[in-house]
C-alpha cells in the first residue's frame, strides 16, 4: 500500500486576476498546504494554472476537494490522480510566467528558478512531475519576455 498520492491538473482562472488576488492565492494555499502536509507547485501562466501536489492520501484528497470547490478557476481538468512512490517537492511553491507584481510573488519566483536546475536534473521523475515541468518549459518559451 503507498502512503502518498499525487494529482495534477489544469484549469483557467474564472476571471481576470489583479496582484492582490494572486497574492491572496499564494498566501492561502501556501497555509492551507502546510498544516496538512501536501506539498507541490500551482503554476500561473496569463490565467491558466497547472497544480502538481502530493501528501498523504486523506490530506491530497481534502486540498482536492478544496480546489475543485474554489470559485477563483473553472474548466478543471484533471490529468493524473495516483499513488506515488515518493515526494517530488519538500515544500508547496507557486510560480508566475509574467514579471512578478509584488514582493511576496518574486520571492516566490526566485525559490522556483532555483528549483528548476535540480528537478530538470533529477534521473527519475514521477509521471506529474514530468507534466508539470512540460508545462512550465512550454509556457516559458512561449514568453520570452519573462
Amino acid at each position: 500500500m503507498n502512503d502518498l498520492a499525487a494529482i495534477a491538473y489544469a484549469s483557467k482562472a474564472a476571471r481576470p486576476l489583479d496582484s492582490h488576488d494572486l497574492d491572496g492565492l499564494l498566501i492561502d494555499a501556501r497555509a492551507f498546504n502546510e498544516k496538512v502536509r501536501v506539498t507541490g507547485a500551482l503554476l500561473h501562466h496569463q490565467g491558466a494554472f497547472f497544480q502538481y501536489f502530493e501528501g498523504a492520501p486523506a490530506a491530497v484528497a481534502r486540498v482536492y476537494e478544496r480546489i475543485k470547490k474554489s470559485s477563483t478557476h473553472h474548466h478543471l481538468i484533471e490529468l493524473l490522480n495516483q499513488p506515488t512512490d515518493a515526494r517530488q517537492f519538500a515544500h508547496w511553491h507557486m510560480a508566475f510566467t509574467e514579471t512578478p507584481a509584488t514582493v511576496l510573488q518574486e520571492l516566490s519566483n526566485e525559490i522556483w528558478e532555483m528549483l528548476l536546475p535540480g528537478l530538470h536534473g533529477r534521473q527519475t521523475r514521477s509521471p506529474g512531475l514530468e507534466l508539470l515541468l512540460n508545462f512550465w518549459d512550454t509556457v516559458k518559451h512561449s514568453h520570452p519576455s519573462s
